[in-house]
């Protein structure tokens, strides 16, 4: 048996995994880093505790794997034990390397806000929210784009801004493991300087920030081999030199593959602290009300929404009304509350809205509150306002006459039988919870097999290795009562902000 080797690359911690020639997830390890924070708004990290993150990792799901008892002494895990590497990160984030292939300075996190300004000045001065979305997918220009943190640079750090290379996180370990640069297409595209249609990077946005293509990496599609494992590199994670690299992409589309997200139709969604929502099209969707771009599986599209805030919001509720409670004791009663929860009706948007209404300024709101509503009431109404939220990102396609079959759920919240049912309900779709909760992980080692040849498609591969724990049935009776529920969401939005 082979197994392949993963890196998922979030905010706060790099997730390793090791996942064998038959799709199961046979160890992850979660190795925590801390932001850095110089000035309020920043967010950086040092180049280095990825690359250590990534190491402590691959040495922690070895060592608790029988691959480091059949390696020899003083032998590297690799050949025919470990296939591939794979990836899956955040977007955005970003190293300066120099010419001697050394940082040059911290990255730059993604939720850094330091080039709103600029992101804002060019928005007034020559670049629509039109143009933007023609090259790059986005709907609207959002400030914490690479791009418009590399003008940060040429105005304020010109020696950074004069770098080799510019490498977003998954490149930059790629760069470690085998000296190459190189990216895929869905990361640069998240760059927010990658023109979608001509498939090359914008050439009008890196004029505008000061950089050429140079010193961007080269582009490939997701899954491709892009170098071997390096000698040096190979040591400090205990493997054998020699083993295939591939580009990933971006964790959102990678749990989307790990869920089995590789036909038209189909729909992934991540309640946690945000909500995700990936559903695989046909065709390049053109909408200003959601970002789209290419998929991971060859010849298909993709589109996503996004809403700052979901499952979070439970959290909230639960820290304020109980603080330390679990969440099972905290939820007691709420399965009893009515749906509709008695006239109560919640507004989730406690840091604003993204797509597909845009309103940083949108704030949360209950309303309908009586003497007689009860703590559960109000957990079941913040429940129904994220089942609602999700309806309202799948709304835009909808109207496009785009077809959604099935709902699989991932994050935190897909744990709740009583919110799957609630969304199935509430969609009058089926909702699916993946056995596999390492879904990005799972998507990585999807592509990475498919790079070395294991599969020859994406789609092979996710029909080979995806598997439901349970499929949760919409009740017809029920799907009426919920239309009248989110008809009050819309409403209570629209009378608050507008429609």
């Amino acid at each position: 048996m082979s197994h392949y080797l993963t890196f998922d690359i979030g905010t706060t911690s790099l997730k390793t995994a090791l996942v064998s020639d038959e799709g199961v997830v046979l160890g992850v390890h979660v190795e925590e880093y801390h932001l850095r924070t110089p000035q309020p708004g920043w967010a950086e990290m040092e180049a280095e505790a990825y690359w250590q993150a990534a190491v402590a990792g691959t040495r922690a799901v070895l060592s608790a794997s029988p691959l480091a008892r059949a390696a020899g002494e003083g032998e590297g895990v690799g050949g025919e034990a470990i296939r591939g590497i794979g990836f899956a990160s955040q977007g955005q984030s970003f190293i300066p390397l120099g010419h001697n292939g050394c940082p040059l300075r911290n990255a730059i996190v993604w939720v850094d806000n330091r080039s709103e300004e600029i992101a804002r000045r060019w928005e007034r001065e020559w670049l629509s929210r039109e143009e933007y979305r023609r090259l790059t997918g986005y709907p609207w220009i959002p400030g914490e784009m690479t791009i418009f943190k590399l003008a940060w640079l040429a105005e304020h750090e010109p020696a950074a801004h004069g770098a080799w290379r510019f490498l977003c996180l998954p490149d930059y370990l790629i760069w470690r493991l085998t000296g190459e640069t190189a990216t895929d297409y869905n990361i640069a595209q998240m760059s927010g300087m990658y023109d979608v249609r001509a498939r090359e990077w914008a050439g009008r946005l890196l004029e505008a920030a000061g950089v050429t293509a140079e010193q961007l990496p080269t582009v490939h599609a997701p899954g491709t081999v892009v170098g071997e494992l390096r000698g040096e590199a190979a040591r400090e994670l205990g493997l054998a030199a020699g083993v295939p690299v591939c580009v990933g992409c971006n964790d959102q589309l990678a749990g989307a593959v790990g869920a089995g997200n590789v036909a038209p139709g189909l729909v992934t969604e991540t309640t946690g602290t945000a909500l995700a929502v990936v559903t695989t099209t046909a065709e390049l969707v053109d909408d200003d009300r959601l970002y789209a771009g290419r998929h991971a599986a060859p010849g298909l599209h993709y589109s996503m929404t996004f809403a700052p805030t979901s499952a979070i919001v439970l959290k909230w509720l639960r820290d304020l009304c109980a603080p330390g409670e679990d969440y099972d004791s905290f939820l007691q009663g709420v399965a009893e509350v009515p749906v509709g929860c008695e006239g109560l009706t919640m507004l989730p948007h406690l840091c604003g809205t993204a797509t597909p209404t845009y309103n940083a300024s949108a704030r949360g709101a209950f309303a309908g509150l009586t003497l007689s509503h009860t703590r559960a009431h109000l957990a079941r109404a913040v429940m129904e306002a994220c089942a609602c939220l999700l309806q309202e990102c799948l709304e835009p396609l909808q109207e496009r006459g785009v077809e959604i079959s099935s709902v699989r759920s991932l994050g935190g919240a897909a744990r709740s039988d009583l919110w799957l049912q609630m969304k199935a309900d509430l969609l009058g779709r089926p909702v699916e919870r993946p056995a596999c909760a390492d879904a990005a992980n799972l998507g990585a080692a999807m592509l990475a097999a498919t790079g070395v040849g294991q599969f020859a498609q994406v789609e092979e591969a996710a029909r080979a290795w995806y598997r439901p724990e349970r499929v949760f049935a919409p009740e017809e009776e029920l799907f009426g009562v919920y239309r009248e529920v989110y008809g009050r969401y819309k409403g209570l939005y629209e009378r608050m902000y507008g429609p």
